[in-house]
């Protein structure tokens, strides 16, 4: 008995042993550094040997919409109209063939749209964006949410890596700061590889706190791509609650006819889903059915159909809500209306006041190569009674070259012009109380014709010709001086722009106009040239540099009458590119200086930032989306040199602005300057 103890004894001794003397010798051989499996994931795509250069594919999206709360501020919410009123829940799915470059969907023919949402609407179409999320770029999404799996967002981000299995590994990620541009979550990745395999994170932006909960590809270039993805969203607005929810399915490997396009079988939507439809789903088709299914209630329809579409459809989506749409046998036009009754267009500048901002596009494609747009872009300033537009109508002839004729309509800024207000008080009684009359202002009404054609990616040409007619604002001095009150005004022009490193670097820019009198009842003769250099510089992490200088003068002008009307050195004259429409310009700066030096010389610089100052406050930060510092200089006659320091944030809600100026090295003023942020993504 003894010895058959002392056997056991020794056996189970003996597992132990070699029990714990191999785990610790097999665990050494399998141990990886956290920081190699993050510098696999972070190199991954680098990994993949073929370019996503572009794909066609399907993809399956099915959505959910249940209202909470709402009151009629729900109403001015673009893409909510359709669900501020009748019932609190809708469902719907689409399948979709689509074109994705560049990991983004470029291209989309929806072909099955069947839904509960009246008239087939869209709602909250912001969130579709998050349906397919760039794990490794910078930012997740278009310009927005910094990835933890970038190399450049890595010090923004704190990980713990946990081994799941022989070949899985977890990331758990979290920002070192609570910004609105940040994420935190985990992801499921390969250990040997780096890929990752599923990614689950947390965020919130533009007043919706989402969780997105993602399925990669497992192949190549579809690794790289999610295959599923599912949305949970909350939505939080003024006493409005809306919760969301999305599923995607890509991929799919099912293609339609390309003549089914937009429709609304659900028979068909049936044969082709690619899962089960949820239960809640199904009741909510059934309830809807049922309801205008009803023999009680058709008559009633029929009488509320009439008011319904005058008065929600047409009212509701073209007075509250942008409108847009497509036109053409086969959709090759498209036009865009913004909001025409709706608060959120407004803007406030110390120097304008309010100014309510409205804007038209449209568009029609005649082939690959060519099309014709319209632009219309008008604002109404309080402050000063008067509506500003301009409107291009642009033939574009070939696209490849930016080859273009563009006819533009509109009015400018008021000008004042002294030279001539002086010369009527110097030729006329003194009897006359000029001071009591407002002789320096003049409107202006112009049209311009232009052709551009870029010779290379370095060069482009663009010849034209513009016409001014300047109106005095008050006539009644002219007419008692028996001088005119509306002078014209015809000047050819050439602009040559040199791009030394092609469109992503500086561009260079030479201005020549030249008036000559005596055409469509100009009379005034003088040349102008300008010179012109700007240059964005994006770094990563959302971060970017805005560099401008430019200069201009007068070699010669009509002695009688001239107006100092400068293309590069204006009031709102922003040139193309800058994230907002602050930078490049003053904000301070009495508009009479745009008109009253022979030159000028200056200079502007913004840098931009999500992580800046208030960013780091604790729970102010959270809100902040990017943050901008302003440098601005200016020499002209009598201001050497004016100075305009800024700083501006922008967030969910606003942007705003604080400027400071001086001249001639003395504090000039201080202002600051006010804009509505609300759903300009939506």
């Amino acid at each position: 008995m003894y010895i058959c103890r002392v056997e056991v004894i020794r056996n189970i001794i003996l597992i132990l042993f070699v029990a714990f003397s191999i785990k610790p010798y097999n665990t050494h051989a399998e141990t990886i550094s956290d920081s190699l499996i993050l510098q696999r994931v972070l190199t991954y795509k680098q990994s993949v040997s073929e370019e996503l250069k572009g794909i066609h594919t399907n993809v399956y999206i099915r959505y959910y919409f249940k209202t909470n709360k709402r009151n009629i501020t729900l109403m001015a919410i673009p893409s909510m109209y359709e669900i501020s009123r009748g019932r609190r829940e809708y469902a719907g799915e689409t399948y979709s063939n689509i074109y994705i470059k560049d990991n983004s969907i470029s291209e989309a023919t929806r072909q099955l749209n069947i839904g509960t949402i009246p008239h087939h609407r869209n709602a909250m179409t912001t969130l579709l964006k998050y349906l397919m999320p760039n794990i490794y770029n910078v930012t997740i999404l278009d310009n927005q949410i910094l990835s933890p799996f970038n190399s450049n967002n890595v010090k923004l981000y704190k990980y713990d890596i946990t081994s799941l299995t022989d070949n899985r590994y977890e990331i758990v990620f979290r920002p070192k700061l609570h910004n609105t541009q940040m994420i935190s979550g985990s992801a499921v990745i390969d250990k040997f590889t780096g890929r990752v395999i599923r990614i689950q994170f947390n965020g919130e932006y533009d007043m919706v706190k989402f969780h997105i909960n993602v399925l990669m590809g497992k192949q190549g270039i579809y690794s790289l791509l999610p295959k599923t993805c599912d949305i949970d969203a909350v939505f939080h607005f003024v006493g409005n609650k809306i919760q969301a929810s999305y599923h995607s399915v890509y991929d799919n490997p099912v293609t339609l006819s390309d003549t089914i396009v937009n429709s609304h079988d659900l028979k068909l939507m049936n044969e082709f889903r690619p899962d089960t439809l949820p239960r809640i789903f199904k009741d909510i088709y059934l309830k809807y059915d049922s309801i205008y299914n009803r023999t009680d209630t058709i008559v009633k329809i029929k009488e509320n159909k009439r008011w319904d579409k005058v008065l929600w459809n047409v009212l509701g989506d073209h007075i509250i809500n942008r409108t847009k749409g497509n036109f053409g046998s086969n959709d090759q036009g498209a036009f865009r209306i913004s909001p025409i009754l709706n608060p959120l267009e407004l803007s406030y500048s110390g120097r304008k006041g309010i100014t309510y901002k409205l804007k038209i596009n449209g568009s029609y494609n005649f082939s690959l190569n060519k099309n014709i747009s319209l632009y219309l872009n008008s604002g109404y300033s309080f402050k000063q009674h008067q509506l500003y537009f301009r409107m291009p109508i642009r033939f574009t002839y070939n696209k490849t070259r930016n080859g273009y004729a563009e006819f533009e309509i509109g009015n400018g800024n008021r000008i004042t012009n002294s030279s001539i207000v002086e010369q009527i008080k110097n030729e006329t009684l003194d009897s006359i109380n000029w001071d009591n009359m407002n002789l320096d202002y003049f409107k202006d009404f112009y049209f311009k014709f232009k052709a551009n054609y870029d010779l290379s990616d370095k060069w482009s040409i663009q010849p034209g010709v513009v016409y001014h007619k300047r109106s005095a604002v008050d006539k009644s001095g002219f007419a008692q001086a028996n001088r005119p009150t509306k002078y014209y005004s015809f000047a050819p022009s050439l602009q040559i722009q040199f791009r030394p490193y092609g469109w992503n670097g500086p561009i260079f820019t030479t201005d020549y106009e030249r008036g000559i009198k005596n055409v469509l009842n100009s009379s005034m003769e003088y040349e102008r040239f300008e010179v012109d250099a700007s240059w964005k510089k994006q770094f990563h992490s959302l971060r970017a540099i805005s560099l401008r200088v430019g200069s201009g003068f007068y070699t010669s002008k009509s002695q009688n009458s001239y107006f100092l009307d400068y293309t590069n050195f204006r009031e709102e004259n922003i040139p193309g590119g800058w994230n907002d429409d602050w930078t490049g310009e003053f904000q301070l700066l009495n508009s009479n200086w745009y008109n009253a030096s022979e030159y000028y010389i200056r200079t502007n610089t913004t840098y931009e930032s999500p992580l800046m100052l208030l960013s780091r406050i604790p729970y102010v930060g959270r809100f902040m989306e990017i943050e901008r510092i302003y440098i601005n200089t200016l020499f002209v006659e009598h201001l050497h040199p004016y100075v305009e320091y800024g700083y501006g944030f922008t967030n969910r809600f606003f942007s705003m602005g604080i400027f400071l100026a001086t001249r001639n090295a003395d504090f000039e003023g201080f202002g600051c300057r006010f804009g509505f942020e609300l759903f300009r993504d939506w």
